[in-house]
């Protein structure tokens, strides 16, 4: 073979080579595989580390004021102009505020000069959170980002004159925390929105869509890249109108899309349906196990977003907290508890001390919560509840309530032999002794302990080790 011969085979071999480098970029990209239909989106995988995290962090930032008896302060303005609570909130701000203060004008009062993007991030990594799901726009289509389809009307121009998403979204990365994005889907009051809901049912037009919300979302996903693209406010429309798996098709494709993870808001034919996680109808708390990955969304009192008009009955306990996140995780979910700052950008203290205290009870049980799985069994009872871990192929029992006053639990469903060992997470004594059930199962003798030794916050955690 000549040197001309090999130099053309040599040729001819590179060429082969870019042409399978080439197909095989084609065949892994995003954007051939996930189509723009719901059949090749739903098969994609959630991202395993959304899973693993088991617990995150919702921050609402927007006007909010409401009777105590409504669960949703933050929908203050459509409260207020569709007089959806007998003139309660109609009432309340004409009396405060006076009848031609307009909802614009709360921009002004919304300063945040106390806001502290670093020191929300050292709270929350304190609270045990793994992630955080920041809403960028709400229902008034008030933007915390600088975002070109709303001048005038967002956190640059008006009111605090900051990039509220740029700035936690630089704090909470530099924490190793995955930060996410809420973004909703539909505006209240805007007049491009209601223009093409006026075409009809199905609308048919889509401006509001082309010239607002599709560059906002891009817009947010290239500018923060952001772990979870949260939607919300899909409900008046199908995801045809939306143009949802246009959107997630992009998305996938994009600098975020291996990591990113979505939710099932995508349109009012998608809610635990189409999509990633599901969500139901906020606070999802089957008590049994889901066939598929879902949030728990809820919040620490009644509203999503601050409310001053609530008492602190209102709040939920610590105990209540971590009882919800250790119920939500053994049936296969996540837990997202809202916060909602002040207008001042500061994080009540009361909610400082809800996150702190469900951070002080997971520095000593979230071996048992974080990258577990559902086991075979999620409960015992309404007060004893299982999560396993594979890898150590550790079972965990939450004792939540009381301690038993006899110091003795029974627990049905596990299966013990010569090698099985319980420990008490948070008790630096030695290993629990116990009695195997004729039938399967175990009764379990706890210590004796003076109060400020029992571990904290009323929920206790069983460690079983060699147990089927």
């Amino acid at each position: 073979m000549n040197n001309k011969t090999t130099r053309n085979l040599f040729l001819v071999f590179m060429v082969i080579l870019v042409i399978c480098g080439i197909a095989a970029v084609k065949l892994t990209n995003n954007d051939e595989v996930y189509q723009s239909n719901w059949d090749t989106i739903n098969v994609r995988p959630i991202p395993i580390w959304y899973d693993q995290a088991k617990f995150g962090m919702g921050v609402y930032s927007v006007p909010a004021f409401a009777n105590k008896s409504e669960p949703s302060a933050e929908w203050y303005w459509d409260t207020w102009k569709h007089d959806t609570d007998g003139g309660w909130t109609a009432e309340y701000h004409n009396r405060s505020f006076g009848a031609d203060f307009t909802y614009q004008d709360f921009a002004s009062m919304f300063t945040a000069h106390l806001f502290d993007a670093n020191k929300w991030a050292n709270l929350i990594e304190k609270s045990g959170a793994k992630y955080v799901v920041l809403t960028s726009k709400h229902h008034e289509g008030f933007p915390l980002w600088p975002s070109k389809q709303a001048p005038n009307w967002n956190s640059v121009d008006v009111g605090p004159k900051r990039d509220i998403v740029g700035e936690l979204s630089t704090a909470i990365k530099n924490k190793g925390i995955n930060m996410g994005l809420y973004y909703s889907l539909f505006e209240w009051f805007n007049p491009l929105y209601l223009e093409d809901k006026s075409t009809g049912k199905p609308p048919k037009t889509e401006n509001y869509v082309d010239d607002i919300m599709i560059p906002q979302m891009k817009d947010i996903v290239n500018k923060y890249e952001p772990s979870i693209v949260w939607t919300d406010g899909e409900w008046e429309e199908d995801s045809d109108y939306w143009k949802s798996t246009e959107f997630l098709t992009w998305l996938f494709a994009s600098k975020v899309g291996d990591k990113v993870v979505v939710n099932d808001r995508w349109g009012k034919d998608c809610r635990g349906k189409n999509g990633g996680f599901y969500t139901g109808g906020d606070r999802m708390n089957p008590g049994h196990l889901m066939p598929h990955k879902f949030e728990n969304c809820a919040t620490i009192s009644t509203s999503w977003g601050y409310n001053q008009n609530e008492d602190a009955d209102t709040y939920q306990s610590v105990e209540k907290l971590i009882t919800t996140l250790v119920e939500t995780v053994s049936c296969g979910g996540n837990l997202l508890l809202n916060i909602g700052p002040t207008k001042e950008g500061v994080i009540v203290v009361a909610q400082q001390q809800s996150l702190l205290g469900i951070g002080e009870w997971l520095s000593i049980n979230g071996e048992g919560i974080y990258s577990s799985v559902p086991w075979r069994v999620q409960n015992d009872s309404t007060s004893l509840w299982y999560t396993y871990n594979s890898d150590s192929q550790t079972l965990y029992a939450f004792m939540t309530g009381n301690w038993p006053t006899t110091n003795q639990i029974q627990l049905i469903s596990p299966i013990t032999n010569s090698k099985t060992a319980v420990q008490l997470l948070g008790y630096d004594g030695p290993s629990l002794s116990f009695n195997p059930l004729d039938n399967g199962g175990l009764n379990i003798k706890l210590p004796l302990l003076t109060p400020g030794k029992y571990p904290p916050h009323n929920v206790y955690t069983l460690k079983i080790t060699n147990v089927k």
